[in-house]
């Protein structure tokens, strides 16, 4: 069985499929090095398929009380350096106030709603009720946003 995080990080992959947009999808994919040689992998890259632009996500959950604070203020230090752009998608009841400001005002993340199922892990599930996650994704991408509204 899928851990929460791939479930999660699967679920915003099926989403993006379902926008039906010309964009190739890849998960975990290595995108150079940090600092001492430790390599940099990211949990979804996107492609355009005509202008081969890329788009870096990194997909973050917190279900449970912990070290949020630090994975996901890690995350976005390590999206900022990141040799491509690279957007946070995150969800989680654990995640606080304080760490959710922090990510949205950072410029580069983006709240998603996730629905699991754990009798079929295909069936889970993120929305983006506001259309921010799609809009972010085609502006980066150049992609056009304009026709779904």
């Amino acid at each position: 069985m899928a851990n929460r995080g791939n479930r999660f990080r699967d679920a915003v992959i099926r989403l993006i499929e379902s926008w039906n947009e010309p964009i190739e999808i890849k998960k975990e994919v290595p995108v150079g090095y940090r600092f001492v040689n430790t390599p940099r992998e990211i949990d979804i890259v996107l492609k355009h398929k005509k202008l081969n632009t890329y788009l870096g996500i990194e997909a973050k959950i917190q279900e449970t009380e912990g070290t949020a604070y630090q994975k996901l203020s890690y995350t976005l230090e390590d999206c900022l350096t990141s040799p491509i752009t690279t957007l946070i998608v995150f969800s989680g009841k654990h995640i606080k106030n304080d760490m959710k400001s922090k990510l949205i005002l950072s410029g580069i993340s983006i709240e998603l709603d996730f629905q699991s199922d754990d009798i079929n892990n295909e069936n889970d599930s993120v929305s983006d009720p506001k259309n921010l996650f799609y809009q972010r994704v085609c502006i980066e991408l150049g992609l056009d946003w304009f026709h779904r509204f």
